[in-house]
């Protein structure tokens, strides 16, 4: 028991650290096993999520702002959606009874790997079993989550052809009660996921293989990406309730139905923000692996992937003092909020991906050549967006105002085509190296709309196109190594280099956007130290990002509202600490501290305001909005018999809310805690607690106030406003059944 809580800790070095943890703790003969083992096993605090919208693995920090679309989450290898947007990952997967493998890849891995930024999570899915097994879960919460899986899984002849059946269904009403008249219960999420595999094992002579067949249907429907709440914001960084007004437990949705301007008719229609844009998929999977006599590894996957894909996200602007009508045709003055809904129409995708592979472990060695080929079509992208404001209140109402004419619209194909290397290379008994190597050509082919050439009384969709042709070679590396000085201890780094280019998804606002690469170097430098009741890992890191692009809404002091592009870079440099401890028999403790310091670099420029008012800005050397500098991971755990007790606390220093940083929302902690009982070796039960110490969590950006100085940042004391926070104290139940 003791070494499996150890592989479970470990992993979570390896992800934090880069990956070179396991190396430094066990000998070369030993890794690969023992690697393997903490990958498919170890998954908790990845998946261990305090968002609104708790259907897909949280986002591990590396020091630069987490992408728009989170975590890159792969399935059998390849990712689950080739771009996040309009088809986020959780609308076509999910951890389910079929994942019988998770496994967690840092930034070297990652960006070898599939070309991508950050860390990544994988899943693979059980293709058949040699004897029949099943196991199906159940979990609920006290807000009333219905949440169910099975999968069942066994041989279908006595010549190696064996199926595997599973399924996944999710109803989740999020965590405060809605008018049932005019908003769903289940507006959080709605989601069906069922899925069929066969594998046949075969022989030959110099070897033995299988081939699979996986097939994969998933429809899903959200209301909301993330949850909403009005608070009154104080100096010190803190939020308060407003009267009134419980956050987590009131809600703050006008309505579902909201009315648009058509893109294609350019008529005021109604949409329905949780059926009009729901997402339905089919995946298709032929899964080869085939292993020779001399120990060569011939294995590939072929995807093909269809889906039309919706998405509908509202965001909240400013609220302001404004007088309107209320439902009796009475004048009344008050706070309004302006509500600014992007829905992207039902958008017909289709993907082919593939992945070939040619690997052997051979002397001192163990490498790996491949091959990526993924080939992507968006069928005419279209948002269509409304401005309208609402009551500040629980359960508002909707007022009105609404300003018609948001749109975006991208259409065409885009292609990669890569070639990765990868080694092992124990170069001694106290020197291993990892390294790797990715080439990649990309293009883009298709077609946007240029708004400076919008005719104002046509159709948006009507309007002339304007040709993308971009072509880019994009370029990856890395190496790490440990280097063992005595039997405890030693030394690790690690160097890291990737190249981004763009998407069309950068035509979407209506301009050229002058598309760069990111180049996004980074490194680190530390020691590791293993005694018998703790390990410990200290680490030294610097990773850099140029080319940021973002649209940002600025305000002058009169106020002006200004959408300006801005292009910038980002510099972090941190040290982190990990250590995993073991001071008496089954009890386990893993503590991680991260400090860091993420700045802007050439991020200076003018605002020009429509009334002829200019404001220059420069952020340079200011910290990023939305990022800890201190971060601190707590994880305790117990076992006794067939009980585990467990608990995982997270901490989240102060974060600024505008670019200026003269605005603050205060540190926060994301709390966990549960207990697991197995009945036998059948049953399983387990109680968890989400946000035990019942924070808040307030965080984001605040509207308007990019421009603010420290004098004029004064005027927000008390300022009512409205943003995001984590999930309430939710007390989930779960019961899984294995045979």
């Amino acid at each position: 028991m003791i070494k499996s809580i150890k592989n479970i800790s470990m992993l979570l070095l390896s992800v934090v650290m880069g990956g070179s943890v396991a190396n430094a703790q066990e000998q070369a003969k030993k890794d690969t096993v023992k690697t393997v083992t903490m990958e498919q096993n170890s998954d908790r605090n990845v998946m261990l999520n305090a968002a609104s919208a708790n259907s897909g693995p949280r986002d591990v920090n590396i020091g630069l702002p987490a992408s728009v679309g989170g975590t890159t989450v792969l399935e059998n290898d390849l990712p689950v959606v080739y771009f996040f947007w309009p088809e986020m990952p959780f609308k076509s997967w999910r951890i389910d009874a079929m994942t019988n493998g998770v496994k967690l890849l840092d930034l070297g891995q990652t960006a070898i790997n599939i070309g991508d930024v950050g860390f990544s999570v994988g899943t693979y899915n059980n293709l058949g079993t040699d004897r029949f097994r099943g196991n199906m879960g159940l979990n609920s919460n006290h807000f009333g989550l219905l949440n169910g899986t099975a999968n069942l899984s066994g041989p279908l002849t006595k010549k190696g052809l064996k199926f595997s059946l599973g399924a996944f269904v999710n109803y989740d009403p999020g965590t405060y009660k809605v008018n049932k008249n005019n908003i769903d219960r289940y507006y959080n999420d709605q989601t069906q996921l069922y899925k069929v595999a066969l594998t046949q094992d075969y022989k030959f002579q110099g070897g033995s293989g299988s081939i699979s067949a996986f097939y994969k249907y998933a429809r899903s429907k959200s209301m909301v990406a993330q949850q909403y709440a009005p608070y009154r914001y104080h100096l010190d960084g803190s939020v308060s309730e407003i009267d009134g007004f419980k956050i987590g437990s009131d809600n703050y949705i006008a309505g579902q139905k909201f009315k648009v301007k058509d893109a294609q008719t350019g008529e005021i229609v109604e949409r329905d923000a949780l059926n009009d844009y729901a997402s339905e998929s089919h995946t298709f999977d032929l899964i080869g692996k085939n292993r020779l006599d001399n120990g060569l590894n011939l294995n590939f996957i072929v995807r093909y992937h269809t889906a039309k894909s919706g998405m509908y996200i509202p965001i909240m602007t400013g609220i302001s003092e404004q007088t309107y009508t209320d439902d009796s045709g009475n004048q009344v003055a008050g706070n309004l909020q302006g509500v600014m809904a992007l829905a992207s129409k039902r958008t017909p995708l289709k993907s082919l991906t593939s992945l070939f592979e040619v690997g052997k472990k051979s002397g001192k060695h163990d490498w790996k050549v491949g091959v990526d080929q993924w080939l992507y079509k968006v069928d005419n992208f279209t948002t269509e967006g409304v401005i309208y404001n609402q009551t500040v209140e629980a359960n508002p109402k909707y007022v009105g105002g609404d300003i018609y004419g948001i749109a975006e619209y991208h259409n065409g194909t885009e292609n990669k085509t890569a070639l990765f290397l990868t080694d092992k290379w124990d170069v001694s008994d106290v020197l291993t190296l990892h390294l790797g190597a990715r080439f990649e050509y990309q293009n883009l082919r298709g077609d946007f709309i240029n708004n400076k050439e919008v005719v104002a009384d046509i159709p948006y969709l009507s309007n002339k196109r304007t040709t993308i042709k971009k072509d880019w070679f994009n370029k990856a590396f890395m190496v790490s190594g440990v280097y063992k000085m005595t039997k405890n201890f030693g030394l690790l780094g690690e160097a890291t280099y990737n190249e981004q280019a763009g998407h069309l998804e950068n035509y979407s606002a209506g301009h050229e956007p002058n598309l760069k690469k990111s180049k996004i170097p980074g490194a680190g430098f530390g020691v590791f130290y293993n005694h018998s009741l703790f390990s410990l890992v200290s680490k030294a890191t610097y990773i850099q990002r140029d080319e940021y692009r973002s649209t940002v809404n600025f305000t002058s002091k009169t106020g002006a509202v200004q959408r300006a592009l801005a292009s910038y870079d980002i510099e972090t440099v941190g040290w982190t600490t990990d250590v995993v401890a073991t001071p008496f028999k089954n009890f386990n403790l893993h503590f991680l501290l991260t400090l860091q310091a993420p700045k802007y670099k050439n991020y200076a420029g003018t605002v020009d305001f429509n009334k002829g008012e200019s404001v220059a800005y420069d952020f340079n050397g200011n910290v990023v909005t939305g990022v800890s500098k201190v971060l601190m991971e707590i994880d305790p755990s117990y076992q006794w018999k067939n009980l585990r007790l467990w608990a995982s606390a997270r901490y989240f220093s102060k974060e600024y809310a505008n670019l200026t940083n003269s605005l603050f929302f205060r540190g926060r902690w994301e709390t966990f805690a549960g207990v697991n009982y197995s009945l036998n070796k059948n049953l399983e039960f387990s109680a968890s607690v989400v946000n035990l110490l019942n924070q808040r969590g307030a965080k984001g950006k605040i509207s308007g106030a990019d421009l603010y100085t420290n004098v004029e940042a004064v005027k927000m004391e008390g300022a009512i406003l409205s943003g995001t926070y984590i999930r309430p104290f939710t007390v989930e139940f779960g019961m899984k059944y294995r045979f």
